[in-house]
């Protein structure tokens, strides 16, 4: 009987196991990015603003997933008075984010990055219009990014972005 139960104990752990490689496994293909997309700050942002655009239809939400680590955040806007922020897995693979039913093309206008050793801080102008080469924005703001660099490659840890409006007009350092 002792070992019947230690055979059916070592299958419970094997089926186990089996099941944490096959998640795992799974994971690390979700993180998969094109070599380009992460290398460097440039092409990590210009990678999320590629997959943030697009003609109607669907975007490129594994793209996009593939730019950010593992519980990785994404400032969505506020809800009543609050901040509201979700995890980049969650986020990137609702019909909210995927489904574009205009053209919205978002571009980087001008940047600062402040960087030490593996980390960084990017403040990101951006503009929106109906194609990328279109300079005629009809909407401005700014995203903030905060990157690390691990295991020879650049991800984002959390964004942050706010439209310009009136209140909080784009200040000339921020076009520059």
């Amino acid at each position: 009987m002792f070992f019947q139960l230690k055979a059916n104990h070592m299958l419970k752990v094997r089926f186990f196991l089996l099941l944490l490689f096959a998640a795992t496994s799974s994971l690390a293909q979700d993180r998969a990015a094109n070599s380009a997309d992460v290398a460097t700050i440039d092409g990590l942002i210009k990678a999320y603003y590629e997959s943030v655009s697009g003609h109607p239809g669907k975007r490129d939400g594994e793209r996009m997933l593939s730019l950010f680590i593992e519980g990785g955040k994404i400032s969505i806007g506020l809800t009543g008075d609050k901040p509201t922020h979700e995890l980049a897995e969650d986020y990137l693979r609702t019909d909210r984010f995927l489904t574009l039913e205009n053209d919205f093309f978002e571009r980087e206008i001008s940047r600062d990055t402040q960087q030490f050793g593996y980390m960084a801080n990017v403040i990101s102008t951006y503009g929106i219009s109906d194609a990328m080469d279109n300079t005629n924005y009809t909407v401005r703001g700014v995203t903030t990014f905060q990157l690390v660099r691990h295991n020879e490659r650049w991800w984002i840890l959390s964004t942050l972005w706010q439209r310009e409006s009136p209140e909080f007009p784009l200040t000339a350092e921020l076009l520059d």
